[in-house]
């Protein structure tokens, strides 16, 4: 009699320590799905409070499934089995424990009765979780940028894109970019809310301490004319606001504003003088771009020249041109070699269009070169070469590049530099007075101050070479590294004075607070090299050609978007007129050695 009570209540005790079992799986179950939501929420902390209510509220459903099931069995026990009490000898003799099985069986029926129905409950509660866990993640995913539906906003050419553009100021050699953060990602985000209507917006602003020193020369060679001392300590400003749109999927149109004289095209400084007149803001940059696909690239507008480096060799970083751009990339899928892609560029500007129909023996363009009784003909610019980009392994990259500048009437830019052409060149186009001719003059010319170069054509060979590093950690800030070999050489003459060298290396790079970067560049530019009126005007101060430069620069970032920068060049003139047939020069080999010293703050936004 005793075996035939006992055996229902072992059975019964069985059935009900699997069920609690299950039970205490499932909680623990639905709690680790909890805790797998928390990084999420500490990764965008946009949708923090969202998360952290889901998280709450399943938590909570959890508690609740629980208390519902084990509070049938005994709300004072320790644990899931303790209203299992296996009866004893006294108990039975005693008359404590029932003695109708069928009546037993009965109320075991209705204990698993109950915990099916609270573990069907607590299912539903987990896939009614699960599903607003997925609509969380899903907007996670889309406000990182990472979800898949979300088209990435295609960027232009390098310094083609809204990010605002800066002269050397930022970043002057740098390589290829690193593996994106979680900042990176949200830039999508960002820009979003930089947009008004359709037009996204930024710019950035530099305040700078410009100091130009050289002695004076009071005893020169026979023949030259004595130097006076030279002491140009001024305050400047630059301010530069870009607007970029997408048209649509396939064109998108740039335009920039900024400040800067009209009559020196290698600068945006504006100096701190005129009393309290206000200051020109003009139109810098203007182009539409197509882009058909990711390998093909045309632009037409004013623009920036196709193969801008930032490196203050060929071209000043401030110079636009008024023309079109073509880029081609042919990408390697499985990298043969190490060959990750190549990049086929072209550019054609026009710098005049002198609307001449004879040209007479008193014309400005006479005085150029131009024959008596021909057609006025324009001034231009034919750009074109390649890049090769190369991964030698996950810590180096390199890039080789080969490229043939040639030039169409180039006399006609040392002619917008004299008095008499800048009425003729210029003045039209612009349709006002300026105050003088262009500046950045340098090159020698045929005669003293003249309108003719020495050189008697420009084409103008370059090979380019730039070794980046991905570097090391000091603390918290990287230090990538890059080396940049720059040569080139005026192939249009056979004379003397026609090549030109750079050669830089960078250590850093600004990207957050703290964060430091060290640049040095020398520089050699024979006078016949290039063209001065283009090329840079900081490594060549009042002369972009026949000199060679050292270079020197220090970068504080003081936030990401703020930095302190520091530049020193030490600069000499190579040459002296009359050292070559038809060679004169505005400064001299024996011009005393010029110092110059900028400090500056650049605000980004």
């Amino acid at each position: 009699m005793s075996q035939l009570l006992t055996q229902p209540y072992v059975r019964s005790s069985r059935l009900m320590i699997i069920f609690t079992v299950l039970l205490m799986a499932s909680s623990s179950a639905l709690a680790q799905k909890t805790d797998t939501l928390a990084p999420a929420t500490n990764q965008i902390a946009v949708t923090g409070t969202s998360i952290q209510a889901v998280a709450g509220t399943r938590t909570s459903a959890s508690d609740n499934v629980t208390s519902e099931t084990t509070g049938k069995m005994d709300k004072n026990a320790s644990g899931p089995k303790a209203d299992i009490k296996k009866p004893d000898a006294k108990d039975i003799n005693s008359g404590d424990v029932d003695e109708k099985p069928d009546a037993r069986k009965t109320s075991d029926a209705e204990r698993m009765d109950a915990l099916e129905k609270a573990l069907r409950e607590q299912n539903e509660r987990i896939e009614k979780m699960d599903r607003i866990i997925a609509d969380q993640q899903k907007t996670i995913q889309q406000l990182s940028g990472r979800s898949t539906d979300v088209s990435t906003a295609r960027q232009p050419q390098s310094a083609a894109s809204a990010v605002p553009r800066s002269d050397t100021t930022e970043n002057p050699i740098t390589g290829n970019g690193q593996t994106q953060t979680i900042d990176d990602r949200l830039k999508k985000v960002e820009g979003d809310v930089l947009k008004i209507g359709p037009i996204r917006f930024s710019g950035d602003f530099r305040l700078r301490f410009d100091g130009i020193f050289r002695k004076s020369d009071p005893t020169p060679p026979a023949g030259f004319s004595a130097l006076s001392l030279v002491q140009n300590v001024r305050a400047r400003y630059r301010f530069r606001l870009n607007m970029d749109t997408d048209i649509s999927d396939k064109f998108s149109f740039h335009a920039q504003l900024a400040t800067g004289p009209a009559n020196n095209p290698l600068t945006n400084d504006q100096d701190f003088t005129s009393t309290v007149e206000r200051q020109t803001f003009s139109l810098n940059e203007a182009w539409i771009d197509y882009h058909p696909n990711k390998s093909i690239d045309l632009q037409g507008g004013h623009l920036q020249e196709v193969f801008a480096d930032n490196s203050r060799f060929l071209f000043d970083d401030d110079v636009r041109f008024n023309g079109f751009n073509e880029k081609y990339v042919m990408r390697f899928k499985n990298a043969p070699g190490g060959f990750t892609s190549i990049d086929f560029r072209a550019g054609q500007y026009i710098f005049s269009s002198p609307n001449v129909a004879v040209v007479t023996a008193g014309s400005p363009l006479a005085t150029a070169g131009a024959i008596v009784g021909s057609i006025g003909r324009s001034s231009n610019l034919f750009h074109q070469g390649m890049l090769v980009n190369h991964q030698i392994n996950k810590k180096f990259t390199q890039q080789f590049g080969a490229d043939l500048q040639i030039y169409r009437n180039p006399n006609q830019i040392q002619l917008a530099s004299t008095a008499a052409g800048v009425v003729l060149i210029v003045y039209p186009g612009l349709g006002i007075t300026l105050s003088g001719p262009l500046g950045g003059t340098g090159n020698p010319t045929t005669t003293p101050g003249g309108a003719i170069y020495s050189a008697r054509s420009f084409e103008i060979a370059r090979l380019t070479y730039k070794l980046n590093y991905s570097g090391f950690k000091w603390g918290d800030h990287d230090y990538p590294v890059t080396f940049n070999l720059q040569g080139a050489r005026n192939v249009g003459i056979g004379g003397p004075a026609r090549d030109a060298m750079l050669a830089a290396l960078q250590i850093g790079k600004i990207t957050k607070h703290g964060d430091m970067a060290f640049l040095y560049i020398f520089s050699r530019k024979d006078g016949n090299s290039m063209i001065s009126q283009l090329t840079d005007d900081d490594l060549g101060t009042n002369s972009g050609v026949n000199i060679r430069t050292h270079h020197f620069r220090f970068d504080y970032g003081v936030s990401k978007k703020i930095s302190l920068q520091s530049l020193f060049y030490i600069q000499k003139e190579i040459n002296s007129s009359g050292d070559f047939p038809n060679f004169f020069v505005p400064l001299n080999a024996f011009t005393p050695r010029q110092f110059r010293m900028q400090e500056q703050i650049v605000f980004t936004f």
